[in-house]
């Protein structure tokens, strides 16, 4: 390990446990936000389990009033975030609430910044887009319904650009939520499917952040703790989806995902996983990652396998002194992990064309080349390309 760098600035409040939603008036005073909301959620989970009219009546006991855009959609579009913007700037809205997944508060973000920065969303993505600097943001705050994401610990929003299938990150310091409310209890309605898909997206930006050659202590202790906790409690959620213990694991393992997501970051499994989903939007991101990741660290074992290694004694208790063996075992043990919930497939059984293959690889390349960068192995074009062939 030897030396490291650490730049540590998370400046949301965080209020984590069940029952917690209940404080969302008294935290808006703290925070000083008051006057009229815009609530960005999902087409229906939020309104089918009630949440949303709690939401609402929780906001309204605080006196402010508040909107409601629900066009978001599992891979967010830019389209949807420039109407909401204009939306919120048309109906002088204060500040924002995500409600939701990692689609609906991600949403919230680029909405909050884009009404306030002013233009079109697209104006402030790099690489592709204006790559203009957003002037600023709405205050936004973030109610999680899924354990996945942990965008409510971080700077970043990730949209995908319909007409061109770009699906790219950004991160500015604008986009860190003013408090976020993670409540385990608003998690229980969460359907098998989405528990494991986000739970495992969740594990992967924990063994994303732990293999990142920028890798530094403080991350590593949330990254493992955070594996730990999916591998132990996700098959008891899954068996279960009302206990609330393994939903509260679960959850604090998704934000201390988040946490080592703005502390180091994720590598190229989830520039992979972009390029596909931006292809084929209709693939669930944690599904995504489970069936390209094993591929990915096989393909760059060579140079990471001193960490597979730590994560094979330590996340899946592999025996083994060996470090090279005991790396080639974590991955075996994440494959037998995953089999228990179905998320081994291959890219075809999902519909994908072997022909989109280079298209993808070049676009993921491109779209996300700062995390292949910070992926072991120096991975070209060409790796991407072989290693969606693997997967294939």
């Amino acid at each position: 390990m030897g030396m490291f760098e650490i730049r540590s600035y998370l400046p949301t409040e965080i209020v984590f446990g069940p029952g917690k939603l209940e404080r969302l008036p008294e935290l808006l005073e703290r925070h000083g936000l008051s006057g009229k909301a815009l609530i960005v959620t999902g087409r229906s989970s939020t309104k089918k389990t009630g949440l949303l009219y709690r939401v609402q009546e929780l906001l309204k006991k605080a006196g402010v009033e508040s909107i409601v855009f629900d066009k978001v959609i599992p891979n967010p579009i830019s389209t949807h975030v420039d109407e909401a913007a204009e939306l919120a700037r048309r109906e002088n809205v204060d500040f924002v609430v995500g409600l939701g997944g990692g689609s609906a508060i991600d949403s919230a973000k680029a909405i909050a910044m884009t009404a306030k920065s002013g233009g079109k969303y697209w104006d402030y993505v790099p690489a592709v887009g204006g790559g203009k600097k957003p002037s600023g943001a709405l205050p936004i705050v973030a109610i999680p319904t899924t354990h996945g994401t942990g965008t409510e610990a971080d700077p970043y929003a990730v949209i995908t650009n319909p007409e061109t299938k770009e699906k790219q990150g950004i991160g500015y310091d604008v986009l860190f939520p003013k408090f976020s409310i993670v409540d385990p209890e608003v998690m229980v309605t969460l359907p098998q499917n989405q528990t494991v898909y986000t739970s495992m997206d969740a594990f992967y930006h924990s063994i994303e952040a732990f293999l990142n050659v920028r890798a530094q202590p403080y991350s590593d202790v949330l990254a493992l703790d955070s594996m730990r906790r999916v591998v132990t409690y996700l098959p008891i959620a899954y068996e279960n989806l009302q206990d609330l213990e393994a939903r509260t694991q679960l959850a604090w393992a998704s934000t201390e995902a988040g946490i080592t997501e703005t502390l180091t970051g994720v590598i190229a499994n989830h520039a992979l996983e972009h390029g596909l989903s931006g292809f084929y939007p209709e693939v669930p991101h944690g599904l995504g990652l489970c069936i390209l990741g094993p591929y990915l660290f096989e393909y760059i074992l060579d140079h990471a396998y001193e960490r597979l290694a730590i994560v094979g004694r330590e996340v899946f208790g592999v025996y083994e002194s060996n470090d090279r063996k005991a790396a080639e075992l974590a991955v075996k043990k994440l494959r037998d992990f995953q089999s228990l919930f179905g998320v081994n497939k291959k890219l075809r059984e999902l519909g994908v064309k072997e022909e989109d293959i280079p298209k993808m690889a070049e676009t993921a390349y491109r779209m996300m080349k700062g995390v292949i960068d910070v992926t072991p192995g120096n991975l070209s074009v060409e790796d991407l390309e072989e290693i969606y062939r693997r997967a294939y």
